[in-house]
């Protein structure tokens, strides 16, 4: 998974460039190269990680001087600075590092803070090539620092400004037809001082991306605020956050606002519930811990799940589901407990109980629901889809929507 290139993406729209193309190529100098001409043909700004570091399959600077017709020429102050880091680790720099002092005639350096390959830029005919370490954390300082302050410098006041609509419990196209009057025709990416809109499915959500390009970006944060305003109008009970925020995150808003705590008991997500509430700092101040009851056996004997229970409706029923949420409520002494039973598949499944059946239980004081549903699919999808539709149970609760 390209992760670099989506961290780049986000980090220069930010700062004002527009991304219009992305490129993965193999490690072959020719192609590498042929990468960098068609590149270099069609944006101002290029963008390359990787193969910088000090070993025979890092070509990447041979293929910058095959390009831009360089020579690479050594440079004692690179080493010195590559040999400074390596001491300050306390290990001695392989020889092999040397290599990495030696770079294409006439770049400008990006200082690398944290490793020994520093980044290189060259400009031509009105474009700018940047080669960076593939390394992502070396990768990152300097596209947030220095690639992002060239883009600044180039772009004045033109911006490209995004809002994240996130959404679960609702699949694309029943989202899509809910608010297709407010978001057709809208104009292209390009297009100017218009908002794009684009629809990002996951297994957790789908993502409602709003974007517009403007030389006054006081006007397009509004424009976005009055078009995001009218969306949630129709959607608001499907939305769980905006840009940065999580549906772990916001759970956990919602219940530090309550003063609520929270347990869970899972069977097919494994923990899977517990690891998405732990992910967000500071969840010690409401989600009080978790019983995974994978066996019989234990959703018996650690969350009090009646035997006979069991016997007449089986683990995956709404019946075990509410009995082990109440088990697990009264067990931690929390105000809600949500329970997750069903059957992740690939086996498992029966024609009355198939693959993909799962149900959600959720104890709070005074009552005790439980959801049922059918998601299909792989074993993965069907366990992060699971402990999503748990989450966002919660949610719902909390924000008194049924």
């Amino acid at each position: 998974m390209d992760t670099n290139a989506a961290f780049i993406s986000e980090a220069i729209t930010a700062a004002g460039a527009q991304v219009v193309w992305r490129t993965t190529v193999g490690d072959n100098v020719d192609l590498i190269v042929e990468a960098i001409a068609r590149a270099m043909q069609r944006s101002e700004l290029v963008i390359a990680t990787g193969g910088l570091g000090p070993t025979n399959d890092d070509l990447t600077k041979k293929a910058i001087c095959k390009y831009f017709k360089r020579q690479l020429v050594f440079h004692d102050d690179v080493l010195k600075k590559i040999e400074e880091r390596f001491k300050a680790r306390g290990v001695s720099m392989p020889a092999i590092n040397q290599n990495q002092a030696l770079l294409p005639q006439g770049a400008e350096f990006i200082e690398n803070e944290i490793g020994s390959a520093v980044g290189i830029a060259l400009a031509e005919d009105g474009s700018l090539f940047v080669a960076l370490p593939g390394i992502p954390d070396e990768m990152r300082l300097m596209v947030s620092g220095w690639v992002a302050e060239q883009i600044r410098r180039r772009a004045g006041n033109f911006a490209i400004i995004h809002r994240r609509i996130k959404t679960t419990g609702i699949f694309e196209s029943a989202l899509y037809e809910k608010i297709a009057d407010l978001v057709e025709n809208r104009g292209g990416y390009q297009d100017g001082d218009k908002i794009s809109v684009a629809f990002l499915p996951s297994w957790r959500g789908v993502e409602i991306r709003l974007t517009i390009a403007s030389e006054d970006p006081s006007e397009g944060r509004r424009q976005l605020a009055e078009l995001e305003a009218r969306i949630a109008e129709r959607i608001g009970d499907y939305i769980f956050g905006y840009d940065e925020e999580t549906l772990p995150g916001t759970v956990g808003r919602l219940l530090k606002e309550k003063g609520a705590t929270l347990a869970v008991a899972e069977s097919c997500t494994g923990g899977l519930v517990g690891k998405l509430l732990t992910d967000t700092p500071g969840s010690s101040e409401y989600f009080v811990g978790g019983i995974i009851a994978y066996s019989n056996e234990l959703k018996v004997g650690l969350l009090n799940v009646p035997e006979a229970l069991l016997q007449k409706h089986g683990a995956v029923s709404e019946q075990c589901a509410i009995a082990m949420a109440e088990g697990a409520r009264a067990k931690m002494g929390t105000t809600l407990a949500i329970s997750v039973t069903g059957i992740a598949g690939p086996d498992g499944g029966t024609p009355d109980k198939p693959v993909g059946l799962v149900f959600i239980g959720l104890a709070a004081p005074g009552k005790s629901k439980v959801m049922e549903h059918k998601l299909g699919g792989g074993r993965e999808r069907n366990r992060e889809r699971s402990a999503t539709l748990a989450l966002d149970m919660v949610r719902r609760h909390l924000q008194g929507i049924e």
